[in-house]
């Protein structure tokens, strides 16, 4: 019998998808209609097509045709085809406060960062247990650590917040909270002032609606492929576009 090697770890979207449904306790029921409207079903059900379609073609656009952040996201463009795509990582616990942060995404390449924060697409707004820049608690603190831990670029959404009419562009929902995470906070190389003026050059977002467009199209562009590439690249491109349907 084989030995199981423990240096494996649980690295795929839909192992770490399960392990993250593992903890939620009796409400793990909601998941019966196949996690319809869960954010982290959604995420999951994007980002696994997205990790094996051609890098540069499908993600790499998805990142060309977001918002802000213009020179971060071209330098995570030209290393998309090695970087390591990880669905809800590890914690990590900023010292000393305990303060928890774990995006619903990493990108990784030897020189780029990417965090990824996604929002289902019913509506909501970022509040109670939810990384919310807009009321004070742990939602609140997380989100705003989130800007602490981040490195080059972030994809994200303009954000609904608690108590606020409409909705708050990223660099505002950040801001609101970030003096009060960063003071609590050992380590940060950055002082306050600095790490406020480098935001617009690390927040960047984009739709689902526009990810739905960006992958239809570039599907499109592929039909004249070998014939079994294209087919793979149409399945794969239509696991995409459908999820989001049927999530919205």
């Amino acid at each position: 019998m084989a030995v199981p090697d423990d240096t494996l770890k649980n690295t795929s979207v839909i192992g770490r998808l399960l392990e993250e449904i593992s903890w939620e306790g009796a409400s793990v029921r909601g998941y019966r209609l196949g996690g319809r409207g869960r954010e982290n079903v959604l995420t999951a059900e994007i980002f696994l097509p997205l990790g094996y379609l051609p890098r540069r073609a499908f993600l790499g656009e998805v990142l060309r045709v977001a918002h802000g952040a213009d020179e971060a996201r071209a330098a995570v463009i030209r290393d998309i085809e090695p970087a390591v795509l990880t669905l809800l990582p590890d914690e990590t616990v900023l010292p000393p406060t305990g303060i928890v942060v774990q995006p619903d995404a990493t990108l990784v390449s030897v020189s780029t960062h990417v965090l990824v924060e996604a929002k289902r697409i019913r509506a909501s707004s970022f509040s109670g247990g939810a990384t919310s820049a807009g009321v004070p608690g742990p939602g609140s603190r997380r989100w705003a650590a989130d800007a602490i831990a981040a490195c080059r670029s972030r994809l994200a959404t303009p954000v609904r917040l608690a108590g606020h009419a409409g909705r708050v562009a990223l660099q505002e929902a950040v801001t609101l909270h970030l003096g009060t995470v960063y003071n609590r906070v050992d380590g940060v190389p950055l002082d306050l002032d600095e790490m406020t003026r480098r935001l617009p050059e690390t927040l960047a977002w984009i739709t689902w609606s526009e990810i739905q467009q960006t992958v239809a199209c570039q599907a499109g562009r592929c039909a004249n492929l070998d014939q079994e590439l294209a087919s793979t690249i149409r399945r794969l491109s239509a696991s995409v576009t459908t999820a989001i349907d049927w999530h919205a």
